[in-house]
């Protein structure tokens, strides 16, 4: 198993096998109990500690995906709030009346992102 030198700590790199086993764990379960991380190791070629800190490292990594894909999931709404408030204020403004003297056709502009945002918090 190949070490690399970093200030005075080495750092492991796994070999293709071991990560595989180990994702597989992963997938499995979250959270390793402690048999299955001796059994691990054994079978790895790895410390327990190796065990316990790659499992540790993994969810980290799986909870900054997550944070990545709501914050992308917040994006698109976002999006698709202001392009229905656009929508929703250039079809007011093109209503008749004696409202239409305002662009939005007399309706206020924080009503109008009210309903749109009623709408996108409803899907």
């Amino acid at each position: 198993m190949p070490k690399t030198r970093t200030k005075d700590k080495y750092r492991v790199v796994y070999s293709d096998t071991q990560r595989l086993e180990l994702e597989k764990e992963f997938h499995y379960s979250r959270y390793i109990t402690i048999r299955r991380k001796a059994e691990l190791a054994s079978i790895l070629g790895l410390s327990e500690r190796q065990v316990k800190i790659w499992f540790q490292n993994r969810r980290a990594k799986e909870r900054k995906v997550q944070r990545k894909r709501e914050e992308i999931i917040q994006r698109e709404k976002l999006a698709t709030m202001v392009h229905m408030q656009n929508a929703a204020v250039a079809a007011a403004g093109g209503m008749g009346g004696p409202m239409c003297s305002q662009p939005n056709g007399g309706v206020p502009l924080s009503a109008l992102m009210l309903r749109v945002q009623l709408c996108v918090d409803s899907w």
